[in-house]
């Protein structure tokens, strides 16, 4: 297996000057691909305007940076997805700066990553307390609701629309079959799956409350399956609470960064070996 260094970051929530970190980051580092899992854009200010908030915001801010990036780092791949805080109704505008060649997008997509080696993504959570629903689906089978003081919606071309939820979540495969043909439509030994929910009973799903929230279906996808690596996210304070941003399920390598509103998380991951250093 060819060498490559890995900048993998999440949950930076339209932050300009984390994305700037970032791209500085992998200049210096010399980082071979970049990765982000999920959870670009922002999520604060009025909410039913966030999702021309998040249009601006990939149009005014990441595209350039991301320019800049390509016209700097030619031969680096920046490698991202869309996490639950996201409004799916943007993601032609990501779709157009894949076609530019800015990007490569991971949502349920495989891409080459090196010499024997795949990349694969997954961007959707198991239901949460919050309002938006795009890419939430049920874990698995069991079919647990997260009621929360938050209306329910999904994005839309006319705006937010009002859903009811158990139609919703019904009217979609669950985590766990997604998860399946994901494993039909890559080689699980040979590739690196960047999903962002976390699984669950690690060190990477805690939340302050000491709490394990991360995704059962994720979890037995990992032990079914034992790829080499699973980049995950979501949980942010997950790190801070545990102690850790890495964990092992079997065979298999699980990474969670966390992040701050504050200072900028991320690590780098040098293959072989899988050698995890934060930054």
């Amino acid at each position: 297996m060819a060498d490559m260094r890995i900048l993998y970051t999440a949950d930076l929530h339209g932050n300009p000057d984390f994305y700037r970190k970032l791209f500085t980051l992998a200049t210096r580092k010399k980082a071979g691909v970049v990765i982000v899992g999920g959870d670009l854009l922002p999520k604060t200010g009025e909410y039913a305007n966030l999702i021309n908030e998040q249009r601006r915001f990939i149009a005014d801010t990441l595209r350039p940076l991301l320019h800049a990036f390509r016209d700097s780092n030619p031969a680096v791949d920046v490698l991202l997805m869309m996490g639950n805080d996201d409004f799916s109704i943007n993601m032609h505008l990501l779709e157009e700066m894949e076609e530019e060649g800015l990007l490569k997008l991971l949502h349920m997509r495989v891409h080459p990553l090196a010499e024997g080696l795949s990349i694969a993504g997954y961007g959707c959570v198991r239901p949460t307390p919050f309002s938006c629903k795009d890419w939430e689906r049920y874990d698995d089978q069991q079919k647990i609701l997260q009621p929360g003081p938050y209306k329910p919606v999904v994005s839309t071309l006319d705006g937010l629309l009002d859903i009811d939820e158990q139609e919703w979540f019904s009217s979609h495969p669950t985590m766990q079959e997604d998860l399946e043909q994901l494993a039909r439509m890559s080689d699980p030994k040979k590739t690196i799956y960047v999903i962002h929910d976390p699984p669950w009973n690690t060190n990477l799903d805690v939340l302050y409350g000491g709490q394990h929230i991360g995704s059962a279906a994720v979890r037995r996808f990992i032990e079914q399956h034992q790829p080499s690596a699973v980049l995950s996210g979501h949980i942010h304070e997950s790190p801070k609470v545990s102690g850790k941003i890495t964990d092992r399920i079997g065979e298999t390598l699980c990474v969670n960064p966390g992040q701050t509103e504050a200072i900028f998380q991320g690590v780098m991951i040098d293959i072989p070996g899988y050698k995890v250093k934060p930054l």
